[in-house]
Order: C-alpha cells, then sequence, then structure tokens
C-alpha cells in the first residue's frame, strides 16, 4: 500500500481502511458460502423426501403416520405430554409433588415477566429428535402435529382469557438466512390457525444475539437485553398474547421477548413451547444444538 509523503495519522487511516475492507470481505464470503451450503442441503433433503420412503421425523422408522411420527413414537409423544409441570417455569414436577400457580424450586429467582407457561413436554426423545428436525428442515406434517397438540394446551389452560394475537420468537434476518426457514414462526402459525387467532409481527428482533451456548443464566439475560422490540403498539395494546418458540432452557430469550411485548402495551403475556430442556442431561444436549 503506498503511504509515501503521508503523515503517521493518514497512514494508519489508510491502514484501518484496508483492514476493514478485507475483513468485511472475509465475513461477507463466509456468510455468502454458508448461506450457498445451506440452500444446497436443503435441495438434497427435499430431493431425499421425494426418493426416500415417508420416515418417522424422531427415529426414521418407516412406518409413520400423517403426523410424521411412527406409531411408537406417537405413543412415546403422548406419554411426555401427559407429564406435570411448572406453570412458572415449565420444569417436570415429580408424581408426589403438588404443582403450584406460584412456581417451583427450580424457578428463576426473580420469576420470568411471562405470566405461565404452556409446553408439551421435556426436552426427551421422541421431542428432542422432531425439535431437532425443525430446526433444519421444515418437517409440515409434524409441524401441523405440534401446533395442533399446543393450542389443545392453550385451551386448557386459558379457558377464561384466550389469547388475542399469537406471535414468534423471531429470528434475526441473519440466522433465517442461513437455516433458510423460521421454525417458530411455522409453528406459531400452526397454532394461530387451530386456535383461529391472528398471527401478528408487533414483535421484531433488532440484535443479532452472539450464541448462547454453555452461558448460565444471568450471562444470556445480560445477552439478550435490547435484542426485541415492539411494533403496531395499538394492535398490542391491553392484549393477551401468546409468545410461541420450540425450546424454552432458562427463560432468559422470552423473559426479554416479554419485556419488549409488555412494554409495547401488551397485558399479558403467555408463552407456549414445544419443550422444556431440564438439567443436566437435557440442558446440556439443547445447548450443543444452539
Amino acid at each position: 500500500m503506498e503511504t509515501a509523503g503521508l503523515d503517521e495519522v493518514e497512514a494508519g487511516f489508510l491502514a484501518r481502511r484496508w483492514w476493514g475492507a478485507y475483513t468485511c470481505g472475509v465475513i461477507m464470503s463466509a456468510n455468502v458460502a454458508s448461506t450457498v451450503w445451506t440452500a444446497v442441503r436443503q435441495c438434497l433433503a427435499g430431493l431425499a423426501d421425494l426418493l426416500l420412503p415417508n420416515l418417522c421425523a424422531a427415529c426414521d422408522a418407516a412406518d409413520v403416520s400423517d403426523a410424521g411420527l411412527c406409531s411408537q413414537c406417537n405413543v412415546d409423544l403422548l406419554s411426555l405430554v401427559s407429564l406435570a409441570y411448572c406453570p412458572r417455569c415449565g420444569a417436570t414436577v415429580g408424581p408426589n409433588i403438588p404443582v403450584r400457580e406460584g412456581g417451583c424450586w427450580a424457578c428463576p429467582n426473580p420469576l420470568p415477566r411471562f405470566a405461565e407457561v404452556i409446553r408439551l413436554g421435556p426436552y426427551a426423545r421422541p421431542i428432542r429428535s422432531v425439535v431437532q428436525a425443525l430446526k433444519y428442515r421444515r418437517q409440515e406434517a409434524m409441524v401441523a402435529r405440534l401446533g395442533e397438540l399446543l393450542s389443545q394446551g392453550v385451551q386448557a389452560k386459558c379457558p377464561d382469557r384466550p389469547p388475542d394475537v399469537v406471535v414468534s420468537v423471531p429470528m434475526h434476518w441473519r440466522r433465517r438466512l442461513i437455516r433458510g426457514c423460521d421454525h417458530a414462526r411455522l409453528l406459531a402459525l400452526a397454532v394461530a390457525g387451530n386456535l383461529s387467532v391472528p398471527l401478528g409481527r408487533e414483535l421484531v428482533r433488532v440484535r443479532n444475539t452472539p450464541p448462547q451456548v454453555h452461558l448460565p443464566r444471568t450471562r444470556r439475560i445480560e445477552n439478550m437485553r435490547g435484542a426485541f422490540a415492539a411494533v403496531d403498539k395499538q394492535s398490542l395494546a391491553g392484549a393477551h398474547v401468546l409468545l410461541v418458540d420450540d425450546v424454552t432452557t432458562t427463560g432468559a430469550t422470552a423473559n426479554e421477548a416479554t419485556r419488549a411485548l409488555l412494554a409495547g402495551g401488551a397485558d399479558r403475556v403467555t408463552l407456549a413451547v414445544v419443550a422444556k430442556a431440564e438439567p443436566p442431561r437435557a440442558y446440556s444436549q439443547h445447548l450443543s444444538q444452539e
């Protein structure tokens, strides 16, 4: 780079400009390569769906129903759905422990901003396998099945005050570009359809947060702070919002999304998730997939 005749300040400025352009080009090249690979992977998966037999989303067995699961995995799924859980954090409650509306021993302190958690089950097989499949493939049949079960849970838990609007925990556009789809949005669409409630876009992600692998809850709260914002506050005013996501682990992401919705005028937020990742095993397994 030609810097003869320039003073040290100008030379330093040009050097920084050159280095910034170089690193930006490297990052853009990596993002483009990642996006291209994701598109190729999704095309191959779609081709496999056309050429190969329809397989169970959880165990790859050939005995698969219209809901995307084999008969055994469907039984296993329903057995997880039947487990009792804490309505404040979603953690599984033992058979001899009463379910308390005010929370359980596993609840974070202070309690999260959302009023209640509605879940299908713990982050264990076959739910774990289904959630992992949803992150990278659309699995329309499975999305419809999970949406049906979640909506049934909402109807059972919220008989007196059903939600006014359904929103998903939004994915940043960069991650959505890499994944190929927003699986939480697809799940929220299925839930909204079953409940005959509008699917809203009142929650947006304004910051792409770093990965939260192995971060404790306090660090996750810091990581997620300011990641979401509420828009169209007029439609949120006084509303009961059903916030939909695939998995909750510490609740930090849903808690920050709830903060934005309440600040936007919502009166109540209920969190609906497919699974609650619980320590020690399920917690570490979910973290490895984020």
